[in-house]
């Protein structure tokens, strides 16, 4: 693909996110409105004043109809106005920006880790395919994938956390090292979840790069198989586990639910269990409308990378 190509593909494909984005809002803002019941009252209690009850119908946009109230909604947020958390007593947004800092330590630390794990067990598996050395990656692989995080996460504790009190095991911290020794074990509670399908895409892909016919016509010139391998194969195999890893990370926000809560980090998980749990609508939408955007904006950061690095991708 040309260069022109390339800005087109990226522009294509960022206007395409505009519909998704419209939808994804308007899913946020229909979701409250199928919870049984009166959900203002519910949230409010029984005691709540009509003024109160109609300030809340009318930020949660109950007041109108549908069209009209999701138009309101969109102006809201385009705004920076995701409402206000009842409980906290304090704009979502400001909660949202409160809590995403121990998420994205936990997010960055763990598919950073992940990585760690699964490059060079994948390398290992690859360069002795179907030996024993392979058959030790899958094995290890196998088994993490059968871990709960919620047990994980409890094994680290216990067996880690209290015998060597290195590690804290509830909250995050203030300073940078506190907040260092606070994210390890849920980093490495992630990372194990991780790790397992990232081993068996890139091994894979590593695999089927090896075999191909450029790799042999290098190997007939002469070229050094180890140069062969980092220089040619192993950049040639990446582009597959990136599109794992964003599928990853796009999901994270179950994983993180449970790891938040296991290690009493707070999260956006732990803020959106909370909020659930005191039926804080305004939280729960928010949570969820800066998760969705979130995923969209990885997946569009894959396609231009997958443009950037991978010469045969076309606007089909």
């Amino acid at each position: 693909m040309t260069a022109g190509g390339r800005y087109r593909f990226v522009a294509v494909r960022i206007a395409a996110t505009v519909p998704l984005l419209l939808i994804v809002l308007f899913v946020v803002f229909v979701l409250v409105r199928f919870v049984p019941g009166d959900p203002v009252r519910g949230l409010l209690g029984l005691r709540a004043t009509p003024e109160l009850v109609a300030q809340l119908n009318a930020e949660l946009g109950f007041d109108k109809p549908v069209l009209p109230g999701y138009a309101d909604y969109v102006g809201r947020v385009a705004q920076g106005d995701l409402g206000t958390a009842i409980k906290a007593g304090k704009p979502v947004s400001e909660l949202i920006a409160e809590r995403a800092e121990v998420t994205l330590w936990l997010v960055v630390a763990g598919s950073l880790l992940s990585l760690l794990i699964s490059v060079p067990l994948a390398v290992i598996g690859a360069l002795r395919r179907d030996r024993a050395a392979d058959h030790a990656v899958r094995a290890v692989s196998v088994f993490w994938l059968t871990l709960p995080p919620f047990w994980l996460g409890l094994v680290l504790v216990t067996a880690v956390a209290l015998p060597t009190g290195w590690f804290p095991v509830s909250g995050f911290g203030d300073t940078f090292s506190e907040k260092v020794q606070a994210i390890v074990l849920p980093a490495v509670t992630l990372a194990i979840g991780l790790a397992p399908i990232q081993v068996r895409a890139l091994r894979s892909s590593l695999a089927r790069v090896w075999q191909s016919d450029f790799v042999d016509a290098l190997r007939a010139v002469g070229v050094p198989g180890r140069r062969l391998f980092w220089r040619h194969v192993l950049p040639n195999a990446v582009v597959p586990v990136i599109t794992v890893l964003a599928v990853q990370v796009s999901g994270l926000l179950f994983v993180t639910v449970v790891i938040e809560n296991t290690f009493a980090l707070p999260g956006l998980g732990e803020a959106l269990v909370t909020a659930v749990a005191q039926r804080d609508y305004a939280v729960v939408q928010g949570i969820t409308l800066v998760s969705a955007l979130v995923v969209i904006g990885i997946q569009l950061l894959v396609d231009i990378l997958h443009a950037a690095l991978d010469p045969r991708v076309t606007m089909s």
